[in-house]
């Protein structure tokens, strides 16, 4: 989201230069007059267009998601079946988490479900494999699964809690 305001501008910067070519031209006043007023409308038409872009899902298919080759943390998973299945990921090498919409997959969506309890369960994490592609292939790893669970804390050393009867000698 950081290359959105440059791309904003350099769009701004082609409108003005484009107003500028039309008001400079020999053409009459009436075409230049639409030519300022069209770039006012470009301007206010692609500021809007930003603000509502900034609240929504990148679609898997044409986001950078392939840019992370680690794997990313399933934050808060949504899936409307039939429709869609929105994702806020943590990418390993980004800070901020990113939000995604996959197209409807029945598989993916029942691989998400299944994770999801099993981390409920263990107190783990959901992760997401970077290499997804929708394939007929069953023997592919899962696109979505859970870290192990954590291990549990060493047991203290035996002789911590042997118990002596201190009028036994033995």
């Amino acid at each position: 989201m950081e290359n959105i305001p440059v791309l904003y501008l350099l769009l701004v910067l082609t409108g003005c230069l484009l107003a500028l070519m039309a008001i400079w031209s020999r053409r009459t006043v009436r075409v230049r007059v639409v030519a300022v007023i069209a770039l006012i409308v470009l301007v206010g038409l692609n500021y809007s267009a930003l603000i509502k872009l900034l609240g929504l899902p990148q679609p898997m298919q044409f986001s950078r998601f392939e840019d992370f080759e680690n794997e990313s943390t399933v934050l808060a998973a949504s899936i409307d079946e039939g429709l869609g299945i929105y994702l806020w990921l943590r990418h390993a090498e980004v800070r901020e988490p990113r939000y995604y919409k996959m197209e409807w997959d029945q598989d993916a969506a029942i691989a998400l479900k299944k994770a999801m309890d099993q981390s409920m369960r263990n107190n783990s994490t959901v992760m997401m494999s970077p290499d997804y592609e929708r394939s007929l292939e069953t023997n592919k790893e899962p696109l979505f699964y859970t870290l192990p669970q954590d291990r549990l804390p060493l047991k203290p050393p035996q002789e911590l809690f042997e118990y002596r009867n201190p009028r036994n000698p033995i």
